[in-house]
C-alpha cells in the first residue's frame, strides 16, 4: 500500500526513534499544529505522487496574503518529514523528495533588524512596576536585556510531569523547568545557568548588571542576602512561575502602554545571531562553539 503524507506525519510524530521525540515539549506542540494543518489539507496525497510543482504550489498557497513565515515553517517540517522517511523508514520516495527540497530555493523573511533599545527597556520596566504593579515583568526585561537571555531561559516553561527533567515546582499535573532559580546565584552574585535548547552554560557577574540589581532593590531584596531556592521569576498575581502565553500577553500590554512600537517584540531583547552584547549589557562568559559562530555569521550575511 502506497504511503500517504498523513501516514508519514503520524509515523514521524509517534516513532520513538524520530527526532520529533527529542524536541522540547513546547516545540513539539508548536510543530504539531503545523503537522495538523498539513494532514488536514494534504494528508490524502500519496508520497510517490508529490512532485516539485506540488511542493511549490503548497508553498504559494501557505504563503498567500503575506504569510511567508507559515509557508517557510511548512517547508521546514516537510524537510524533516522526508529526511525521517528515507533514513528511518528507508522509503525511496522520501529520499527523492528530500533531494528536491535540498535543491529548491524558497523566499525567506531574513533576519529581524528590530531590537529593543535601552530607552524601550527603561520604559517597559518603569511602566510594569508603576502602572501595572507587575514587578516580575520589569525584572524579566532586565535579565533578558542585560544578560542577552531568551524568554524561556528566564521565566522557564510549564510541561506535563511525564516530560524529561526533574522539578520541585509541580501543580495540576504540570511541572516547571528551565527558568532562573535563586540557587543559580552564589554569594558573590555570580549567576551560572544553562541556556537554549542545547543547554549552553553561561556565567555572569550580576554586580555588572545594574538593571537587574535595580529591580532586586525595587522588590525590597537585599543583594547581600538573596533567597537561596525556588524560581526567581514569580507571577505577581498567581504566586507561581509565569506561563509562556500569559507572560507574552501581559508583556505586550506593558510595552504598548510604555509607547514601544507594535513591531518590536519581546524576543527582540536579544538581537538575532549575536554572540557578544553592547555597551549597555553585562559581560557574559559563555561557551562559544564553531557551530554557534558559523550560525551567527550566516545570519549576519543574510
Amino acid at each position: 500500500m502506497a504511503l500517504t503524507l498523513k501516514q508519514l506525519i503520524d509515523s514521524y510524530r509517534s516513532d520513538l526513534d524520530s527526532p520529533f521525540q527529542k524536541l522540547r515539549y513546547q516545540v513539539r506542540i508548536k510543530q504539531g499544529r503545523t503537522f495538523d494543518r498539513m494532514s488536514e489539507k494534504y494528508g490524502q496525497h500519496q508520497v510517490r505522487g508529490i512532485k516539485a510543482p506540488t511542493l511549490l504550489y503548497w508553498y504559494k498557497v501557505s504563503g498567500s496574503g503575506g504569510r511567508t513565515a507559515a509557508a517557510n515553517e511548512m517547508i521546514a517540517r516537510l524537510r524533516a518529514l522526508f529526511k525521517f522517511g528515507f533514513t528511518l523508514l528507508e522509503d525511496p520516495e522520501c529520499r527523492r523528495l528530500a533531494e528536491i527540497l535540498r535543491e529548491s530555493r524558497f523566499s525567506t523573511q531574513g533576519p529581524r533588524f528590530v531590537q529593543l533599545t535601552v530607552e524601550h527597556v527603561q520604559a517597559i520596566r518603569r511602566t510594569a512596576r508603576e502602572h501595572f504593579g507587575w514587578y516580575s515583568i520589569a525584572l524579566v526585561q532586565a535579565f533578558q536585556f542585560e544578560l542577552r537571555l531568551g524568554q524561556k531561559d528566564v521565566i522557564g516553561e510549564w510541561v506535563p510531569v511525564g516530560e524529561p527533567g526533574s522539578s520541585d515546582v509541580e501543580i495540576h499535573g504540570r511541572k516547571w523547568l528551565r527558568g532562573l532559580r535563586w540557587s543559580d546565584i552564589d554569594k558573590n552574585l555570580i549567576l551560572r545557568h544553562t541556556t537554549g535548547s542545547s543547554g549552553r552554560p553561561i556565567e555572569v557577574d550580576l554586580k555588572k548588571a545594574p538593571m537587574v540589581l535595580a529591580e532586586f532593590k525595587a522588590l525590597g531584596l537585599d543583594i547581600l542576602a538573596l533567597p537561596t531556592s525556588g524560581p526567581i521569576i514569580i507571577n505577581d498575581v498567581t504566586g507561581l512561575p509565569w506561563s509562556t502565553t500569559e507572560f507574552r500577553r501581559k508583556w505586550r500590554l506593558v510595552a504598548k502602554k510604555a509607547g514601544v512600537p507594535d513591531v518590536v517584540k519581546n524576543r527582540d531583547s536579544v538581537p538575532t545571531g549575536t554572540i557578544v552584547g553592547g555597551p549597555d549589557q553585562a559581560p557574559v562568559s559563555q561557551r562559544i562553539t564553531l557551530a554557534r559562530i558559523g550560525q551567527s555569521l550566516r545570519r549576519a550575511r543574510r
